[in-house]
């Protein structure tokens, strides 16, 4: 089983490999100090932070939610309109501040990271949201930040009807089927769907970079490996189109110029964009061997399951091994990578 790694080899030298960019929530700016955000019945969101010692009045407007992936046409995506001169360009002079508030406490979903947010008062109460996460690391686990832009904490803005528009991301990981370097790495399966459909973009460059509006990047981080504290980027992918949004990676021992170091955690973060402007979506997994077999091994059944024990990481299982991998031959279609390396 293989993903796609989204570096060209060229690049992979230790500690210079970053993230490529999502075409997702969109990116207000980075290291932003005391966001906050307050939008007027014209359904125009003001974002205000500090940075470089100055305050910034940046206006956003013009999306909800998200558009399913059309192949038909692959820039069609939603995407803010903005103004970073607070409006002044768009619709008047000093438009910022004279605008009134008709945003009242946020009442959406909980959500990773987020800094600020407010939900309408008038009907159809839709939400907008400020979240920030450090989206560019260095793939490998290696120590931040050697590369331009590594590091940075992001901040991103979305603006969504219900908990219902946010993406979801299923995963489960396992054990790989032999030992390389003395290690038997991790495996990962997984999903990202909107609205009970799979999420995924058609087309990248050749930096992993989604060359679609709808190109979904699956960012994947270890906890309590050999690879030092915190949290350190595993590796970045693409879900695939083959299998509806599905994805699949292994923590192979040398990669990223690691020698004889799969980067295995006691615990597992996987990130990723929501698509159009739904919020960035998080969730932490332990190690194999810590879930029950799914119910069912239909596409629909697959997302059911149970986490047994804690973050405590068990002894190989060829029993549940081999169960998880036959779970994970009915997520994948027959033509995509996933399947077909197993």
């Amino acid at each position: 089983m293989r993903s796609r790694i989204l570096l060209a080899l060229a690049l992979l030298v230790a500690g210079l490999v970053i993230a490529p960019q999502a075409n997702a929530s969109q990116l207000v700016t980075r290291n932003a100090r005391y966001p906050s955000i307050k939008v007027d019945r014209y359904d125009r969101a003001l974002v205000t932070y500090y940075q470089n010692g100055a305050w910034h009045h940046t206006l956003w407007w013009g999306a909800l939610n998200a558009r399913y992936p059309d192949h038909a046409a692959p820039k069609s995506q939603f995407r803010f309109h903005m103004d970073y001169s607070g409006g002044s360009g768009s619709f008047g002079a000093g438009y910022w501040q004279h605008m009134k508030n008709v945003c009242g406490p946020y009442k959406g979903p909980k959500l990773w990271n987020m800094v600020a947010g407010c939900t309408m008062t008038a009907a159809p109460h839709t939400n907008w949201v400020l979240q920030v996460w450090q989206r560019l690391m260095p793939n490998g686990g290696w120590n931040c930040c050697r590369a331009a832009g590594q590091g940075a904490w992001e901040l991103h803005l979305s603006h969504f009807s219900s908990a219902g528009y946010v993406a979801h991301i299923w995963v489960k990981w396992n054990w790989t089927r032999g030992v390389y370097s003395g290690f038997r790495p991790d495996e990962l399966y997984g999903r990202i769907t909107w609205l009970g459909r799979g999420y995924y973009g058609w087309t990248s460059d050749r930096f992993g970079n989604p060359t679609d509006s709808f190109g979904e990047l699956i960012y994947v981080d270890t906890w309590g490996s050999r690879w030092g504290s915190g949290w350190r980027r595993i590796n970045s992918f693409l879900s695939h189109w083959r299998s509806d949004g599905s994805f699949c990676d292994q923590n192979w021992p040398n990669r990223y110029g690691r020698k004889n170091s799969p980067g295995n955690g006691t615990s597992y973060r996987i990130a990723a964009d929501g698509p159009g402007v739904t919020p960035v979506v998080a969730l932490t997994r332990p190690p194999p061997g810590n879930y029950s077999r799914s119910k069912g091994l239909t596409r629909d059944l697959l997302g059911i399951f149970t986490v047994k024990l804690g973050g405590a990481r068990v002894a190989f299982n060829p029993s549940l091994q081999a169960e998880f991998a036959n779970e994970q031959l009915h997520l994948f279609s027959s033509t995509d990578s996933c399947h077909t390396n197993w």
